[in-house]
């Protein structure tokens, strides 16, 4: 079932760190994605005191954005998609959202969300309330995992809200495998998330 919901900040992120990746699909995306990667990226190393050394660094990180906006949608299911890159020489993080209509007792949803159950956890999660002014009822776990297929120890910070005025159950899921940087960043993702809010698509203004 198609959701209508858009994502809107109470307090803009810093441009800088978060960048808002469109989901693209069908004739003409390859371009779409092209010219947003290209802006982007020119519009990132602006916002670094020094700027960019020449113009390679701004087409390198082009061809980085490109590539992630493309990669991750193939892959795992989304509704919005967020980069999260504080530091230019990393890759950039990225940050799933999805929402389903809302079934259930909240708190059911809510450990479904944040997979306090999910299988193949190294210990048992960290998990805390997360109620927000913007979403509502919500938790937030921290999730230490191997994936499937894989040897390195992983963490995912998943976020789960019942946004009851939408009468929807949404999550914000990120993964890493670089733990302690991942750690370090929490609070920069909770953040992320107080700023939070849905609204209708057609509440969204269109550069």
């Amino acid at each position: 079932m198609s959701i209508p919901y858009a994502l809107d900040f109470t307090d803009e992120p810093a441009p800088e760190v978060w960048l808002a990746v469109p989901i693209l699909e069908g004739r003409g995306a390859d371009r779409q994605r092209r010219k947003w990667a290209k802006r982007c990226a020119e519009m990132r190393w602006e916002l670094e005191p020094e700027g960019p050394r020449d113009k390679s660094q701004v087409k390198s990180l082009a061809r980085m954005l490109e590539g992630f906006s493309e990669q991750f949608p193939q892959r795992i299911p989304m509704q919005h998609l967020f980069a999260y890159l504080p530091d230019l020489g990393r890759s950039p993080l990225p940050f799933f959202f999805y929402a389903a209509p809302s079934e259930g007792p909240v708190e059911q949803a809510l450990d479904t969300l944040v997979q306090r159950n999910q299988p193949g956890a190294a210990q048992d999660p960290q998990i805390e309330d997360f109620t927000t002014d913007n979403l509502g009822k919500g938790r937030r776990s921290i999730r230490h995992f191997v994936p499937k297929g894989g040897e390195a120890l992983c963490m995912s910070v998943n976020y789960g809200w019942r946004v009851d005025s939408y009468g929807i159950d949404l999550s914000m899921r990120t993964i890493s495998d670089d733990l302690g940087w991942a750690s370090a960043n929490v609070d920069a993702f909770d953040a992320f998330a107080r700023a939070l809010r849905v609204v209708h698509p057609n509440d969204i203004a269109v550069d």
